[in-house]
């Protein structure tokens, strides 16, 4: 690892959504008509609106010449419309209106005690109210030497070998052997074999494009020119050789379980991640057959077991040895990208998308002019390999595809035994709360809630990026009327149920994780949440996020859901130091737990 990426991996920063969800408030005309299946916490029913939060600086002294870059970070509870604005600063610092970043190496004309001053303009969906502000003070201590920041968080050795190795020394084999060009080259072959057909009249491409591509869609996707690779504008900090590996994340408490790495760059101040995930399944999750889901959790796990594990023990240098754990990493992650079953066509080494979290200005709105109006910086997305046509040639391309959405409302399903989505109140014609026009925020394919571009015509758009950010004019509160953002049972959902920006950025955990959530006669307050430290936008853990208590109870769960498959898959009591239970109680053929 250079000292450049040591740098920036102690100078993470956690950034926040503010104004990209709405979180507590629900008008009391949605509470009165919950359906009888619904929970609405106690959180959901107060009518207070808060100023919008200005978190603290990360640091309260800097080296001179010690370069520290950090986004503004700020949250309104409520989901309101939030301008944040850096009114004063060091004489050196630069400050990028576009992706709300700092970027500041101190100089002697900075003096000893420079301040940053930031001012928050709150712009309230309810137009019956005026717009507030409020102002945060920084003062910042500058020092003659470089000061030591934060050591990487600790973790049980479980979490740090089986369920997040963000160790540079883990990770150094995998790094070297799948470095961000080298990935994207395979998985160019993959969509090569998978689309290029005979008659088909699609051309393959190779791993250099592809991920010059993938530049071009976060610049379009952002509105920001500088990173596309064929624009003036364009900054070489976006260069493939600035994209580090930073995380490993074999995940197994999934319905489908799948490798996921963390790709960040290193040199920009700006905080953007790719993160591929790949499985080694092919098809669609709505349409594969159960059973091909089964045998890729089992074939998965059966290689992640024969890479750290002897029966019901774990190898020895997995504690040990990290550089022999490296190897075994690198074995494992190898194997898991270029898998083969020559009798299974569906057992494929497989791609199934690339979400991409970037502060790079995709979640501003700006005037006619061009001129910052509000929002925060913030964009997410999922990127697919799709054929489209270039000069006259249907070719493979990298692109954002249209956002599937979350759900919006659970109940009972008919026969009581679990739990089912459904739209929301407002956009369900036959609920008393429908409101015309409303239901076309559901995706039909899916039935979540995917809030789309709609356009002067009336007519609908699919969206490209998680719409969670309320710069529509639909208001936000109608996605948790009957289920609360808070109601734990929004997990069983996946993703789906909270959206990847709710679930990095909260003040509160998913409850009970040992209380079976399924179960529509379990009374729901057994796995009622619980207020948290804040959690802004998380990735992997980092010197900054450290390892808040949400943090720490979803990496315990997923140590616990691994044993748990262990036993379920293979039929292996793995030893392994499992805080959440001693037999994890849950059925995770089943899938999220």
């Amino acid at each position: 690892m250079t000292n450049e990426m040591k740098l920036k991996l102690q100078t993470l920063v956690i950034f926040s959504f503010f104004g990209f969800f709405a979180i507590v408030f629900v008008p009391k005309f949605f509470i009165t008509n919950a359906g009888k299946d619904s929970v609405v916490s106690d959180d959901m029913k107060s009518t207070e609106n808060r100023l919008p939060e200005i978190m603290d600086l990360h640091h309260k002294e800097i080296g001179l010449g010690q370069r520290w870059f950090f986004g503004l970070e700020v949250i309104d509870e409520e989901g309101d419309l939030v301008r944040a604005e850096l009114v004063e600063k060091p004489k050196s610092a630069k400050f990028n209106q576009n992706t709300l970043t700092v970027d500041w190496t101190p100089q002697k004309s900075d003096g000893k005690n420079p301040k940053f001053v930031v001012k928050v303009t709150e712009i309230p969906r309810d137009k019956s109210r005026e717009q507030r502000t409020v102002t945060k003070e920084f003062k910042v201590k500058v020092v003659k030497k470089p000061v030591q920041l934060l050591k990487m968080p600790d973790a049980p050795l479980e979490v740090d070998a089986l369920v997040t190795i963000i160790d540079p020394d883990r990770l150094k084999a995998v790094s070297e052997k799948w470095n961000i060009s080298n990935l994207f080259q395979r998985i160019a072959e993959i969509e090569a074999e998978k689309q290029v057909k005979p008659g088909s009249g699609i051309q393959k491409t190779d791993g250099r494009e592809l991920f010059k591509d993938a530049l071009k869609d976060l610049a379009i996707t952002h509105k920001n020119p500088t990173l596309d690779p064929d624009d003036p504008k364009y900054n070489a900090e976006w260069n493939a050789e600035h994209w580090k590996l930073i995380a490993v994340r074999p995940r197994v408490n999934k319905k489908v379980f799948e490798l996921r790495l963390v790709y960040f760059n290193v040199k920009a101040p700006e905080q953007a991640y790719l993160m591929p995930r790949m499985r080694i399944v092919r098809g669609k999750d709505s349409e594969r057959p159960e059973e091909t889901r089964l045998k890729n959790n089992e074939t998965f796990l059966r290689l992640f077991h024969e890479a750290f594990f002897d029966g019901e023990n774990l190898k020895p240098f997995v504690a040990k040895d990290k550089v022999e754990y490296g190897r075994a990493l690198n074995a494992f992650v190898t194997k898991v990208l270029t898998y083969n079953d020559k009798d299974d066509p569906m057992m494929r080494a497989n791609l199934a998308a690339i979400p991409h979290n970037s502060r790079l200005g995709g979640g501003n709105e700006y005037d006619e002019n061009g001129k910052y109006l509000y929002g925060d910086g913030w964009l997410l997305g999922e990127m697919k390999v799709i054929p489209v046509m270039k000069n006259g040639k249907n070719v493979l391309t990298m692109t954002s595809t249209p956002f599937e959405g979350f759900v919006s409302s659970i109940k009972a399903n008919k026969d009581g035994t679990s739990y089912t989505a459904v739209p929301a109140p407002a956009a369900d014609r036959d609920d008393p709360n429908y409101r015309k026009g409303w239901e076309k925020l559901i995706d039909k394919s899916s039935g979540n809630l995917a809030i789309p571009k709609i356009l002067a015509d009336n007519s609908v758009v699919p969206n490209n990026i998680d719409t969670t950010l309320n710069k529509y004019e639909t208001p936000g509160e109608f996605r948790f009327a009957e289920t609360s953002l808070r109601d734990a049972r929004r997990r069983i959902f996946e993703e789906k149920g909270m959206t990847c920006a709710q679930c990095h950025i909260r003040n509160f955990d998913e409850g009970n994780y040992l209380t079976d959530m399924r179960n529509p006669k379990k009374n729901p307050n057994d796995f009622a949440t619980n207020t948290v430290e804040r959690v802004f936008f998380i990735i992997t853990p980092t010197l900054h996020s450290g390892r808040n208590e949400y943090m720490r109870r979803g990496e315990i769960e997923q140590v616990g859901s691994l044993q748990g498959a262990f036993r379920d898959y293979l039929g292996i009591d793995v030893k392994i130091n499992s805080p959440l239970a001693a037999d994890w109680v849950h059925d995770t053929k089943k899938g999220k737990n």
